[in-house]
């Protein structure tokens, strides 16, 4: 991979880590979350990046790798819960009627 490119991931990274900051005001802790996998992903490319450290090389990958398995399994959970409440949800609006 290019250096330029490496740069232009940490910039990218943490655009999107503030831009999901400020969408999550007012979309609760969901963006939060993602957010938080943004800043994640912005620290460990930038000390790829910025600091030479080997971040996605023997140990430190695998928990690179960890850390995004378990983002993603959070994200998957918190989408099927809301997908629960919003039918839950449904189905007492439609009783209601």
């Amino acid at each position: 991979m290019s250096e330029y490119l490496q740069y232009a991931y940490v910039f990218v990274w943490g655009i999107l880590a503030v831009l999901t900051f400020i969408i999550g005001i007012k979309q609760g802790v969901y963006a939060f979350v993602m957010s938080a996998f943004f800043v994640f992903m912005t620290v460990w490319y930038a000390l790829n990046s910025f600091g030479n450290i080997p971040m996605f090389d023997g140990t430190l990958g695998i928990i690179f790798k960890y850390v995004a398995t378990a983002f993603l399994a959070v994200v998957i959970v918190m989408y099927f819960h809301s997908k629960k409440k919003s039918r839950s949800k449904d189905s007492s609006d439609d009783s209601e009627e």
